[in-house]
This record gives structure tokens, sequence and C-alpha cells, in this order.
């Protein structure tokens, strides 16, 4: 069994050895040694080189055995081969905690991962931690603590912040940081960590959730080892009110055929990360530089209030594009109050002051306190949660920044800190003015997009939230025995047990019983193959509807045999499902399956034989209450259809609403021996008419 993390401890460390340290900066080994040296680490290194007697005036030893007393942390930079015996001197002599920059473990096969279990076992036996293999090791700027080879880190001084990051890419760490910090952004700990062979995303999420020099939590995520413990450690980021913001890998899902049913592909790995994050209030994002971008306004402003946000700009084609992009993520525009178009219009036209975007160069005299006024009016304003300022080309970069910067002081120092959003889009013409917003603690965005995401970002912070403790219990109870792919008969049997709405069926052995069966139900008819071999039956010209007669139900068999046949004529045929016709004005899809990491996920959508090409789904952790399966259905874009489009008549949302959840329920129950479910269509009826789940199909786990 591992032992606890112990973090803080291991970044105040009194003594560190660098294993492989040398003079030869094209090498791991010898840029992290000379970089530990550079930043004037204030304990004792002992550079571990066989071949050397010292190094920048530092005595080499040959082995951490022959170093005065036991290095605290040791960083391995040797080739594969070497690592095991030196993680294993390491955990002998009693050292916390081991870095190993190495690659080529778990990262490159079968081998590479023996090899990197045998390191883990070896440093566990002595309660000796490891951070990587296959990592750039950690930054630590609240602690004078650089263990990393990057080249980003040959600066002079390491810009502190309130930012934590975690990455499971060393190469886009250090590049966040090295972009972040030409424009003024600083880090409290950033930590690369590898193929997390022993200490994980988890840990380190933990950490910055107690680290006092932390404030905002940034992580990049390639895959994540235990969900359970990832949401849980993300709540606790978010009771401590600490915002966690991540960008996962693997938003296409490419890999994901259908193979069974529609589930797979919208409900792929990205999905089920997605949904996680919602339930734990992560603010899941796109981009990695709009990430820190956001962590970085979260360090300096307060949250906003509202996302309305307020444009001032020097261009009216910069002010156009902007108040388009907003419009594109659906950010609104504010309208300013009484008070605001007043002061504005001590520099503006009336019609020019309740613009916006507010354009300087529409003033009806320039005046040296027009910019700062400006900002300082729209930052009081009571309409407005965000002031976003791009900037293009003006006769004096400098001043126009030290406006900004003016305006802005004025506002803070009447006690409102509201985000002001700063985009230089000149090139070099604005250098001295992004030098002189660095000098004076304010950041700023070189591309417009990027702090739009900023602004998205704040809205999905806005909304984030724990998920709603359920009070509710299971409303059925998964029937034992079953396993593999459940014939449409046996999973509409499964799906009423837990309250879903079926139509009535028969299952039918031949024509003759495909007619005894349908005299004893209303008409129409729909008839459709029942065979473990074909899944999408339509495709394969195994259904038939709107049969108004049983002879005519008779003779869709007889059709339906010919053609597989001649189509597939290897495909068992197990029999013929014959329903009553079911109606509705809408067709739905609801799907859940087992995700490996998160669990059990529901989804719901447009349905029908779209279902694939409109992707219009929404995903959520099963189960989800009513409630919850409302919210889901409030981002489709089909909900104005439900509502009632066009004077057409509302359908019942509160019955869909409740398929969704009791589905969600059912996938939970089956626990570990479920795997998917796919009801398409589920039609939906007028308001107070219901919902009917017309075509089911479920596959558990055959043992």
């Amino acid at each position: 069994m591992a032992q606890p993390a112990r973090i803080a401890e291991m970044l105040q460390p009194e003594s560190v050895a660098v294993i492989g340290a040398s003079d030869d900066l094209s090498k791991f080994g010898g840029r992290l040694f000379h970089l530990l040296v550079r930043h004037r680490f204030d304990g004792t290194i002992y550079p571990i080189n066989r071949r050397r007697e010292s190094l920048l005036g530092l005595r080499c030893y040959p082995q951490i055995s022959a170093t005065p007393r036991p290095p605290d942390m040791a960083v391995v930079a040797v080739p594969r081969d070497h690592v095991e015996a030196a993680v294993r001197e390491c955990a002998q002599a009693g050292t916390r905690l081991a870095i190993v920059i190495t690659a080529k473990f778990s990262d490159a096969g079968p081998e590479g991962a023996r090899l990197e279990a045998e390191i883990v076992a070896t440093a566990r036996r002595h309660g000796m931690r490891l951070l990587g293999p296959n990592c750039l090791g950690l930054i630590s700027p609240a602690n004078h603590l650089v263990l990393c080879a990057s080249p980003a880190l040959y600066v002079d001084r390491l810009p502190r912040g309130r930012i934590g990051m975690v990455s499971q890419s060393g190469a886009l760490m250090t590049t966040l940081f090295d972009r972040a910090q030409t424009r003024g952004v600083g880090f409290s700990h950033c930590f690369s960590i590898g193929n997390q062979a022993d200490l994980e995303l988890c840990d380190f999420l933990d950490f910055f959730t107690e680290d006092t020099a932390t404030d905002v939590i940034c992580a990049y995520i390639e895959g994540i080892k235990d969900g359970r413990r990832f949401v849980e450690a993300a709540q606790r980021a978010h009771a401590a009110g600490k915002p966690l913001l991540a960008v996962k890998a693997g938003r296409s899902d490419g890999g994901a055929a259908a193979a069974f049913s529609h589930t797979a592909s919208l409900a792929g790995s990205y999905a089920a990360c997605a949904a996680a994050c919602r339930d734990a209030g992560v603010v899941l994002m796109d981009n990695p530089d709009a990430m820190i971008m956001l962590a970085c306004a979260l360090t300096r402003f307060e949250r906003p209030t509202r996302i309305e946000t307020g444009l001032l700009t020097t261009s009216g084609g910069a002010g156009a594009i902007s108040a388009d992009l907003l419009a594109e993520h659906a950010l609104p525009l504010s309208r300013y109050a009484a008070q605001t178009l007043a002061r504005l219009e001590a520099h503006y036209a009336p019609e020019h002051a309740a613009a916006n975007p507010l354009d300087l160069g529409a003033s009806i005299q320039g005046g040296s306190t027009l910019v700062e006024d400006s900002i300082a009016a729209l930052l009081a304003d009571p309409e407005t949660g965000i002031v976003l300022c791009p900037l293009t080309t003006a006769p004096d970069m400098l001043a126009l920044s030290k406006s900004v910067l003016n305006g802005l002081a004025r506002a803070e120092a009447g006690g409102r800190r509201k985000p002001c959003l700063v985009v230089l889009q000149p090139g070099q013409v604005a250098d001295e003015a992004r030098r002189t917003l660095r000098e004076h603690g304010l950041f700023y965005f070189d591309d417009l997009h990027e702090a739009v995401r900023v602004i998205d970002g704040y809205r999905t912070l806005a909304r984030a939230r724990r998920r709603r403790a359920r009070r509710e219990s299971a409303p059925g109870a998964a029937p034992a025995g079953l396993r593999g792919a459940l014939a449409e008969a046996q999973a509409q049997r499964v799906l009423a047990a837990f309250g879903v709405p079926v139509h009535r069926g028969e299952v039918a052995a031949d024509a003759a019983a495909g007619q005894s069966a349908a005299e004893r139900m209303s008409a129409p008819f729909a008839v459709k193959l029942v065979s473990p071999d074909i899944v999408h039956k339509s495709d394969a010209g195994a259904v038939a509807l709107g049969l108004a007669t049983p002879p005519a139900v008779a003779r869709a068999i007889d059709d339906i045999q010919t053609r597989l046949g001649k189509r597939q004529p290897s495909a068992r045929i197990e029999g013929f499902l014959v329903q009553e016709m079911a109606t509705g004005q809408l067709e739905m899809f609801i799907g859940a399956r087992r995700d490996p990491i998160f669990g059990a996920l529901v989804t719901v959508g447009a349905g029908g034989t779209l279902v694939e090409l409109l992707q219009d789904t929404a995903v959520r952790r099963a189960p989800v209450s009513h409630d919850e399966a409302r919210e889901m259905l409030s981002g489709l874009r089909v909900m104005p259809l439900l509502h009632g489009f066009r004077g057409g008549a509302a359908l019942d949302l509160q019955a869909l609403a409740e398929c969704v959840s009791r589905i969600s329920w059912l996938a939970h129950e089956f626990a570990e021996r479920f795997i998917e479910l796919d009801v398409n269509p589920v039609l939906v009826r007028e308001t107070g008419q219901g919902v009917t789940a017309v075509d089911a199909r479920i596959l558990l786990k055959e043992d």
C-alpha cells in the first residue's frame, strides 16, 4: 500500500541528488542540474556522476550511498536500464521522493510496463514515493525549487503567482509556463506527472486544495486512473472555494464505433469525463492557454456576479468582430444603466454612449482622461459583469496602456474589482504597452478568441455546483440471471420493470403465429425481426411498419424471411416481434452505457434515424433525478419542439424527463453487469399523454 503523498513536505527538501548530473546541456541531467543551481536552491545539492570529481564547484559522488547523508529528494535522469538500480539505492537510503525523468516505460510497451511496475514496487517497499516516470519534474516558484530540465526556465527570476498546475504532458506544462510568464502570469507550483506510476493526478489535486500558496488549480488531463477519486478530489477543491479548471485530451472519439448501439459513439470517453466534471464543479475547457488566462483572471479580479459584457474598443471593426464572437458563444452584451450613460455622455453623444461596443473613436473630443473615464464608467456599471477591451493599433500604444491602468486603478480604488480583459491585437508596435501592463500586474491577451473563451469559462464557473443530493430510491430492481444481448421483447420487460412506458407486443415464431398475435391487438401493427446477429434491423430490411390487418402481419413476416434468406442467409432467426404501433409527435433517443472510469452514463437527444447525424445529445452520470433530466433536456436544440414550436402543441416534457431518470436508474442498478442500453425512438406525445419506448436494446456482461 502506498504511503500518503506528503507533497507539501517534498517541496521543502534540505537536500537534492541529481542522478545523471553533467555539464552537457544537451542532456536532461545536465540541464536539470544547471537549472537547480541557477535558481539558487538553498539546500544541499549532490551531483551523482561517476566520471567527474566536481560540477559547477560542487563535489560529485559516484552513487547515493556515497553522499554524506541520504538526500531528501532525488532526480533520476539516466538511461532506462539503470533506473531500477538508482531507484532501489535511493529507497534503501531513505530518500522520500524520486523524480524519474527517464521515458520508455509503460509509455513504450509491455517490457517497459514491467520495468515500471518493478520500480514502483521497490519504492513502496521502503515508503518512498515516485513522480513519473516519463515526466519533466516540477517547478515550485513558491519554494524557489526547480527540478525540471526545460529551456523555458533559463530566466533570471521565476514569476510567482497563485495558480497551481498539474499536467500529464511535461512539454505542454513548460510551454504553458513559458507563454504565461511572457504575459506576467506566475504559478505557485507546476507538476509534470508523466505515467502516474505512483503519484497520480488526484494526489496533486488534493495537495493544491490544502496548499495555502494556491488559489486556482489547472489540470491538463490525458487519462484518469480512478474516476470516483477524481470526482471526490474535485468536489473537495470546489468546497474549499478553489476553482478547478481542466483541459481533457481526446475530444474526438474516433475509435468509439457503434458496434452494438448508437450509445457508444454518442457518449464516448470524453463525454464521460465531461459529465464527471460537470457533477464535480470542474470548468472543462478546450484551450490550455485560455485555461491559464482564466486562472490568472480569477486570481487578479473578483468573480463576476453576472456575465453581461461591456466592450470598449479603439476600432469599430474590432468592436463588431468582438460582438459577433461573443454572440457565437451566446455571451450577452450589457445594456448600461442610466447613471452609466450619464457618465459616458461627458465624452460621447447620447447615441454613441449607449452603444455596446463603445468605440473610443466616436468620442466628441479625445481628452487625456477619455480612456480611463470610459473604463471606470463601464466597470462601475451595475448591469455589466465583465469589461472586454480589444485594442487595435493606435498612435501611442504606451499612453493607451497607461490610461487603461489608470481607469482600472480608479475602479479598484472605489471597491470594484470586476474583470477587465485587455486584448492587444497589434504586433511589435504594442510591445512597450505589453511590458507596461506586465510591470503593473495586469495580464493581457494577444488573441481575441482566447479572451472570449475566458468569458465563457466565467459563465461555466458560475454554473458549476456540486451535484444535488438525491433523496429518491431506485424505481425498480435489476432482474437476476440476465446476460448478453437481450432480445427486444426481453429488453422491454426490463424497461417496464423500472416503470418505463413500453407498448404491447408478442414474439411469434412464424407468419401464422404472427397473424394470431395481431388478432389479439389493435391495428396498426409493427413487425420486427428477433435475431442476435442483426442489431440495426431497419438497415437490414427486417422491420415492417403501419400494417393494417393481421393477414398483412403474416405477409410482412414472410417478406422479411425471404429478404434475409437472400441478404444474410446465415443470420439466426429467433422469431418476430409483433407490436401495436405507437404514435407520437417527436422521436427522442435515450441511451446508457458503463464507462470503465466513471461508471454508468445516461444520454438523451434527438432520436429516430437521424440520431447519429444530428448528435444533439446531453450526457450525465447515472442515476439522474427528474430535475436533472429536465436540465439535460433544456440544453438540447430540439427543446423548442418540446415547448411547442410555431404554434404547435407543447409536448409531455414531464413524462420524457421521468423516462430519462428511470432509464438512468436501470443502468445504475445493474451495476457491474451493465454494458450498454439503447432506446430509440422514444415517442413523445402532447402534454399529459405521455411517452412510449418503442425500440430497445440492452447489452449485459456474459458472466
